[in-house]
């Protein structure tokens, strides 16, 4: 059994990172995880067994305990867990990862790579020394706080329009079109999809809808439903039939399917999240 911790990061990185994930199995566990679609690039560290990342037919094994995960925009994507799980998960926020790292992460979407080619080398092997001899999961997370701290001293200023534009989403749970989006920021579409696709990683539609499906999965966690239908219309999809082939097309999965599944562990991942409020 493979259990998640969400921890709140320091609050100087509140502009990049969104929050911080402790997976733990206790003991060694056999466990294939299906990926839910995110809009959001991750940095990883694997204390101890490292799990393989499936993209399609396609395993990755990855040799390096620090790693970045792009956004996700397929449905195949799988983690395979075998052994102990010790792992932090820190989440950028939309934009943090861009000016952190200073590249787009449209470069590494549905993608996986070590952090020492994005960082150099000798600064990594320095982070990744401090923590293997860490003691405790509260010290390695203080260790990375302290890593992205340094980093977001040369971080790249904000774009004041795409950082409206995310906001516009993130308060309609994604219920806002890309016209409306642009006539906020005065602005054309083209200049904000352009921006925003090189900040983000995608464009704002593609973002809109990971967002109102995360959405989605936190009424599902907390059952503030009676049926698939008021899950449809209370996170505004055109009608139940739209509902489910999103759903379907973005987790692999129907409504039904999903809640009746254990082949993620999308519900405690996203139970942070507030919805309907």
């Amino acid at each position: 059994m493979i259990t998640i911790e969400i921890k709140n990061p320091d609050p100087l990185l509140s502009n990049y990172i969104r929050k911080i994930s402790v997976f733990e199995s206790g003991k060694p566990v056999s466990y294939r995880q299906k990926l839910m679609p995110s809009a959001y690039t991750y940095l990883s560290y694997n204390h101890k067994e490292i799990p393989v990342s499936v993209f399609g037919g396609k395993k990755v094994h990855p040799s390096k305990r620090l790693q970045i995960a792009g956004p996700k925009i397929d449905a195949q994507i799988h983690v395979e867990y075998e052994g102990s799980v010790e792992q932090i998960l820190i989440e950028f926020t939309a934009s943090g990862y861009y000016c952190l790292i200073h590249s787009s992460p449209s470069k590494i979407i549905n993608s996986l790579c070590s952090l020492d080619e994005l960082i150099p080398v000798d600064i990594v092997k320095n982070l990744d020394k401090k923590l293997v001899q860490s003691n405790t999961l509260q010290s390695k997370i203080e260790l990375l706080e302290q890593f992205l701290l340094v980093m977001s001293r040369d971080a790249l200023a904000p774009c004041d329009y795409v950082e409206n534009t995310l906001k516009l989403i993130d308060d309609t749970r994604g219920s806002i079109t890309i016209r409306e989006l642009a006539d906020q920021n005065s602005i054309s579409e083209r200049q904000l999809d352009r921006r925003f696709r090189e900040i983000v990683g995608m464009c704002p539609k593609r973002y809109s809808k990971i967002v109102q499906l995360h959405f989605v999965i936190n009424l599902m966690y907390l059952k503030k439903y009676d049926s698939f239908q008021d899950v449809a219309y209370t996170a505004n999809f055109y009608d139940l039939a739209h509902f489910h082939h999103q759903f379907k097309e973005y987790t692999g999965f129907s409504p039904a399917e999903f809640v009746r599944s254990d082949k993620h562990l999308a519900f405690q991942y996203f139970k942070d999240l507030i919805a309907g409020e």
